[in-house]
């Protein structure tokens, strides 16, 4: 690969490619484990899934729009109201 051009890749840096894209496109982690042949879900969590660049913004907006929601549903929110529930 460093003839093409490409940076140095291992067997480790496709697991970790593939565990965190998996996570990132909501894949339970559980499945993962079990395909990536981990006892323990935490190794796969811990160890191999990494935060893709894109995710914390995705994550913002999506619990951002789901509380935009909330709000006009009830009508607008005031400083004197109470916190919306669910």
């Amino acid at each position: 690969m460093q003839v093409a051009g490409l940076p140095r890749a291992t067997w480790l840096t496709f697991r970790r490619t593939y565990a965190s894209w998996a996570h990132d496109k909501g894949v339970s982690g559980k499945v993962v484990a079990q395909l990536m042949g981990h006892a323990n879900v935490d190794t796969t969590l811990n160890v191999y899934t990494q935060v893709l660049d894109g995710s914390v913004r995705s994550a913002m907006e999506t619990v951002g729009d789901e509380l935009f929601t909330i709000v006009q549903q009830n009508g607008g929110a005031n400083a004197d109201q109470q916190p919306l529930s669910c």
